[in-house]
């Protein structure tokens, strides 16, 4: 699920528009699973090739108990005009599964000085 930044509670305030290209991406489960089902590890990115970003996560989440699921608000704001395939007008979201025996994943790299913060 991509949704965008609401920048204002009025009709239109919650478009893509609106909001610059900024929003955010959840991942869903779409059938009922059974209680007991163990949690599911994950990191999201966006962009393709060298638009590609740093995958951000990882998040835990049991989707027995939540159907959905997405980064902690404070990394989860994407600026999509930056993933933007400028012939095809599309963008690529990737959610990388990781394995429960998964080691603990590096940090990411700090920010460049100057660098936005979306």
């Amino acid at each position: 699920l991509i949704h965008p930044l609401a920048v204002n509670d009025k009709k239109g305030g919650g478009s893509f528009k609106k909001a610059g290209g900024r929003g955010y991406v959840e991942v869903a489960c779409e059938q009922e699973l059974p209680l007991g089902v163990p949690d599911i590890h994950f990191r999201i990115a966006i962009g393709a090739g060298a638009k590609r970003s740093a995958p951000r996560g990882p998040v835990s989440h049991n989707f027995a108990e939540r159907s959905v699921a997405g980064l902690p608000r404070k990394q989860g704001l994407w600026d999509f005009n930056t993933a933007v395939d400028r012939e095809t007008h599309t963008f690529v979201v990737c959610l990388e599964v990781l394995s429960g025996d998964s080691p603990p994943l590096p940090a990411p790299p700090p920010r460049k000085p100057g660098q936005k913060r979306w």
